[in-house]
């Protein structure tokens, strides 16, 4: 039987085969996907971004991606289908928590589109509150400031009103060079905010078991917090046990909240602020709001403003809960016996370039530990997909026995090793006389010693002062001297003209300035390590924490 010339091209051409088989293969699978029902698309969706399989619940099918590389293949190859396999990973979604961000006008768009896009998610209840009325992406941006009684801020608030007037010209804080307004002004705004904050969130979600308020420049790993707040309702009933934690200081005897760190409030509490049938009295409210807006006129910071309201009005006072609530971010953190093996829950002075590097760092965490797929006990596909809410303060019974323990938090050990271990200088030096130091040390750079111990002009004249303590600020050598010989304690060392720090806790820091000569930054600061000591604290203090490496 002699072959028709359409069969007859086709055996003269086996890449056309090739390409016929992958476009059939290619088209069975989108008829397979599209012939999903939406809630299997839902559920689809969620497994696909690494998220658990409730039990029962099947092989979720994986999403493929196909690109014109993949069906033709690289250089005439024969093609490959690609799997997304950089899919974000999303623990949990936390709805019965409020997420409140507290932000400045002229600092928004620098800090807060990177919590949007890492942290946020998490919360799909989130509200951000600046000093103007705007939006950034899908979010409507509430001015916190339009409820503050103007005649108890006074003259403050003549920059919030340049603001409105600035934005009311032009849409646009920035001139024409892409300059911002004074942030010292903004600053002087944002004492005032707090409380407003606070009412309005809330009124917006006056049903949540918790509310959790920070700043713009806070980063959360958002992944130990599910398996907290569980561990936190069942110890302390979210309606009925007042909750108002953070990590606390102390200012003129009032005990706060420190706002950059975080501070975490639950629904018991703030009903004994603002009970639930003065929720919308505006008398009430404004009342509230009016004696402290007076009071932040003449104080320094508005977390100082809510602590005085919740200790004076609720009868409910800070907690300290540090490290969980942590005042610092990767690489200013001293790490010690203390925090060391502890879970981190957030983070403050976060650079949007930092928070991307946590945020990395966080999901190399969740792969690692093997909690990417991490549900609690009770966790359904209706929960999967948002149809149905997870409460707190009505957890199922399966989820209050749960074992809570085989989770494997992310610790500061691990942001330790993750982010410093090998960036740390191992190599003990010469000094200029050619003996060899203990030290290894960097110029032009602050490893933060003197928050521990600082020595200085004023303090060494301070009567039981030793001679090497007085003899330390005089030189880098002294310095050196003082933390290698003098202070068996001390692991590190921070030198600059008239200041010698020494600290028995590591500190990594960083580079004063990225220009300059190497004289222009010896005079910044030099700051030293010794490596033994390093080594030596950190295999103790590793060896104290769970599941040790």
């Amino acid at each position: 039987m002699l072959a028709s010339p359409a069969s007859s091209s086709l055996r003269r051409s086996p890449l056309l085969v090739c390409i016929l088989v992958v476009l059939c293969i290619q088209s069975y699978y989108l008829f397979k996907y599209n012939s999903q029902t939406t809630a299997g698309r839902v559920r689809d969706d969620y497994y696909n971004r690494g998220a658990y399989a409730p039990p029962g619940a099947g092989t979720a099918t994986q999403t493929v991606i196909v690109t014109r590389t993949a069906l033709v293949g690289p250089s005439g190859t024969n093609a490959v289908l690609q799997p997304n396999a950089g899919a974000t990973i999303r623990g949990p979604p936390m709805h019965d928590i409020v997420l409140s961000i507290k932000t400045g006008a002229t600092v928004i768009h620098a800090r807060v589109p990177i919590q949007l896009l890492t942290i946020v998610p998490n919360f799909p209840n989130t509200l951000i509150y600046s000093d103007l009325k705007s939006k950034i992406g899908d979010f409507e941006v509430v001015d916190a400031l339009r409820r503050v009684s103007a005649d108890e801020a006074g003259s403050t608030l003549k920059y919030w009103r340049k603001l409105q007037d600035i934005q009311a010209q032009n849409d646009g804080l920035s001139d024409s060079e892409g300059k911002m307004g004074d942030l010292k002004e903004g600053w002087a705004l944002d004492k005032f905010k707090n409380v407003p904050i606070l009412i309005e969130t809330y009124q917006k979600f006056p049903e949540a078991s918790y509310y959790l308020f920070i700043d713009g420049d806070t980063s959360l790993i958002s992944s130990n917090w599910f398996p907290y707040l569980m561990d936190l309702s069942r110890k302390h009933d979210p309606i009925h046990s007042p909750v108002y934690w953070g990590s606390m200081a102390l200012l003129n005897n009032v005990p706060f909240g420190h706002g950059g760190s975080g501070y975490l409030i639950n629904q018991a509490a703030l009903r004994k602020l603002i009970p639930q049938d003065k929720l919308f009295d505006e008398n009430f409210l404004l009342d509230l709001e009016r004696n402290y807006t007076k009071l932040a006129s003449s104080s320094c910071c508005g977390d100082l403003v809510l602590g005085q309201a919740m200790t004076d009005r609720a009868g409910v006072t800070v907690k300290h809960k540090w490290p969980w609530y942590q005042g610092e971010t990767w690489w200013s953190i001293p790490y010690h016996e203390s925090n060391f093996c502890s879970a981190i829950g957030t983070l403050h002075h976060v650079l949007a370039e930092d928070m991307q590097q946590i945020w990395d760092f966080e999901q190399y965490m969740l792969k690692k530990n093997g909690m990417d797929k991490w549900r609690p006990d009770g966790w359904t596909e209706e929960h999967e997909g948002g149809f149905k809410e997870w409460k707190f303060s009505n957890m199922p019974r399966e989820a209050r026995t749960q074992d809570l323990k085989k989770y494997k938090n992310i610790l500061f050990r691990d942001m330790f090793d993750y982010f410093i271990a090998k960036k740390l200088p191992q190599e003990a030096e010469k000094d200029d006389d050619g003996t060899m130091m203990l030290s290894a040390k960097r110029v032009g750079w602050d490893n933060r010693s003197w928050k521990e111990t600082e020595w200085n002009k004023d303090k060494v004249k301070k009567e039981g002062t030793l001679d090497w303590q007085k003899d330390s600020i005089l030189s880098e050598k002294n310095c050196r001297i003082a933390c290698e010989v003098h202070d068996n304690s001390c692991i590190q060392w921070y030198y600059r003209d008239g200041i010698c720090g020494l600290s028995p806790k590591f500190n990594y820091g960083r580079r004063l300035r990225n220009d300059g000569t190497y004289m222009e930054w010896k005079k910044l600061g030099v700051s030293g390590w010794i490596p033994d000591r390093v080594e030596q604290k950190i295999t103790q203090w590793r060896a104290k924490c769970p599941s040790s490496t």
